[in-house]
């Protein structure tokens, strides 16, 4: 098992799997494809396309996976600390459904 760099990108091939830590506070932002990304100590798993991310605390196991084709997933250190039980899903931009009524994750 390796660590998250901070401004690091990982490219996963469809139905590969990577096990890191984050060392610090981190946001991975899917760039490009669909991932589940599982997160030690957490009840819930994350799937996760391309616009959204999910900010992981420091000290965190991560297990990311690509879903049926490659994906782009950009690391950037996050400027606070969160709470070691904690993860946040989101949209970096905000996104709608087709009524254009907002979504959340």
């Amino acid at each position: 098992m390796r660590k998250l760099l901070a401004n690091e990108s990982l490219t996963i091939g469809a139905g590969q799997a990577v096990s890191v830590t984050a060392p610090v506070a981190q946001t991975l932002q899917i760039m490009r494809g669909r991932v589940w990304v599982t997160v030690a100590g957490q009840g819930d798993d994350y799937w996760l396309s391309a616009g959204q991310f999910l900010n992981v605390a420091a000290d965190s196991h991560i297990v990311i996976e690509a879903d049926k084709g490659s994906s782009l997933v950009q690391v950037q250190q996050l400027s606070t600390r969160l709470p070691s039980s904690s993860a946040r899903a989101g949209f970096s931009t905000p996104a709608t459904s087709k009524r254009g009524a907002p979504v959340t994750c």
